[in-house]
Order: C-alpha cells, then structure tokens, then sequence
C-alpha cells in the first residue's frame, strides 16, 4: 500500500471511543497521529504525541501537517468527589475544544469533525428528538459539551475551514463506564427490579459504530457548519434488559414497582432534599429518549452494522474478561 496523504489528529486517543477510531483510521489507509494525556497502547505506524488539551503549544504541535482532526477528547465521567464540579467539565470539554479549534486554525486543518452528545438537548419531552430542536443541556457534563459546540461555531465560521458536530446517543461497549456497564452490573448481581413496564425507548449506540460514524465524516468534509445526531434504531428498555439478561445468561426479573408509585417515590424524594439523586435516576430510566439519526444516515450513506444483542453480548464478554483477571 503507498503512503497515504491523508493526515488525520485524533485527540483523546487512548480514550474509550478515540482508542477504536484510531484503529480504524489506520486500517482503512489513513496516516494516523493519536493525541492523549495518557496514551495506554501503541500502534504501528500510528504516532502518539502526550499531551494535555489545554496545552496550547503541545495543541499546535499536533495539528502540523495534518488535513484533518477528529476531537475526541473530552471528560464524561468523574467519580467521588468533584463529580458535579462544572469547572472540571468546562476546563476540558469547553476550553479543551476552543484551544484544538484555535490550533486547527492556525495549521491550516480543513477539516475538524468534533464528538458531541445528544445531552445538548436537555430534557425533551417529545416524541423523537431531531437537530432541529433547541439545546437545554442541564448538568456540568451536558452544559460543558454545548459550550464547547459553541466555541468551536463561532470560531470556525471566522475561517475556511469546516465542522461536523456529531451528537451521539449513549455509546456503549467495552471499555464503558457509563449507565449500561452499571446496568449489566445491577443485573448480573440480582439486584435489579423494574422501574415501569419497560416498554419506554433508549437511543444507543455501539462505539465500533459510532467510530465508524466519525470515518464516514471525516472521508467526505462538508462546507461551514454541520450539525447531526448519530444514533441506531430506538430499543426499549425490555429489550436493553433481555439483551445483557441473554448475554449475562440469567434470566429476565420479573419483579417490577408500578410507575404510579415510582412517581410517588421522586416526589418524596424531592420533599426530602434529594432533587437530584434518586428522582433524577428514575425519571432517566422510566421515560423516553430517542434521538433521530436519519439526517446523518442519509447524508454520509452510513447504517450501524452492530445489532443490539451482539454489542451487549461483547461489553459483558469485556466485563467479565475483566473481572476474571
């Protein structure tokens, strides 16, 4: 294979869904520089610079010469103390993306495609949420990853080069840290009941696929600003349940509270000083949230080629790997 000309930066290259870009890109013939504070593995033919993402100097080093950057570098979890502190989020997501941007800039880069959540949106009560509704994000999480989307608008519309902000539904896979590891946890212990009939709808996604869905934007660059959700078919929580229940090998509980009574619990709850913990939790589980993806699907001709049962069954094949050492 001749080299390829094709340079492509990807922060937060040791990260749980930068890790398997990166792989990717150099399969398929690109000419790879992974970015990350703390690289974990190495590659062959990939080249690793260590750094921070608000090193502005360390920044501009990683973007010379290269064509194209996926930003996948961004702080999802913080567990303990400090896990509600917005200027933890903001430091990396917010200022860590103007800081990549403003690199990007100065070398040159046409083309920046940058790892968003569909956290953005906030609490939408509608049926299925497009890129048409507005942003409410709540959280330092989800408020941090908006402002970053911001920054990186507003400075990128003052040059020529473009931006693909994908807003992914949950990722998962192995490697996750996330609501579904502490789903198959719950599961695999006994120690989950249902909360509602189950029947309520989750957007997700599995991270080949949404490494996948980030090639697929990086190999055909669109003019200015561009905004999509990237998500698989909508699935309802039995059938998230039964999926981890087949992979685990243990059979679906059956034992269930009513949503009457769930509301009750959020609403004394709320009356005892926990607004934010148990109520939000449930609420998270028992409603809907779909996000729609056909605008990307359509426009980058990409359709997620994991099926939910096989996702699932590699995250507990990985956890339980894990477990076992």
């Amino acid at each position: 294979m001749k080299p390829s000309s094709k340079r492509l930066l990807i922060t937060g290259s040791a990260g749980f869904l930068g890790s398997r870009i990166v792989r990717l890109a150099h399969e398929v013939g690109w000419q790879v520089r992974g970015f990350d504070r703390n690289p974990r593995f190495e590659i062959d033919g990939v080249e690793t610079l260590v750094g921070d993402i608000g090193d502005t100097a360390m920044l501009r080093k990683a973007c010379e010469g290269v064509t194209a950057i996926c930003h996948a570098a961004g702080l999802a979890h913080i567990f303990g103390p400090g896990s509600r502190d917005s200027a933890l989020f903001n430091a990396v997501n917010e200022e860590g993306t103007s800081c990549l941007v403003e690199a990007a800039l100065a070398c040159g880069v046409s083309h920046v495609v940058l790892v968003s959540s569909v956290s953005v949106y906030g609490d939408y009560l509608g049926t299925i949420c497009d890129e048409t509704v507005p942003c409410h994000p709540k959280g330092p999480y989800a408020i941090s990853k908006w402002r970053g989307e911001v920054r990186a608008t507003e400075r990128m519309a003052m040059g020529p080069s473009s931006l693909t902000i994908l807003r992914f539904a949950k990722i998962y896979g192995e490697g996750d840290r996330g609501n579904v590891a502490k789903l198959i946890g719950a599961l695999n212990h006994r120690r989950f009941i249902w909360p509602g009939s189950g029947q309520n709808q989750k957007s997700l996604i599995y991270k080949e696929d949404a490494a996948r869905a980030c090639l697929r934007a990086l190999e055909r660059p669109l003019s200015g600003t561009e905004v999509f959700n990237v998500s698989a078919r909508p699935a309802s929580m039995r059938e998230i349940v039964s999926a981890i229940c087949q992979a685990l090998g243990r059979p679906v509980p059956r034992l269930g509270i009513p949503l009457a009574l769930l509301k009750a619990a959020r609403v004394i709850s709320c009356r005892m000083g926990d607004p934010g913990q148990l109520g939000q939790r449930l609420e998270r589980f028992i409603h809907d949230d779909v996000y729609d993806g056909s605008r990307f699907e359509s426009t980058f001709d990409f359709r997620p080629a994991i099926s939910l049962s096989e996702g699932m069954r590699r995250e507990v094949d990985s956890l339980r790997s894990l477990t076992n050492r």
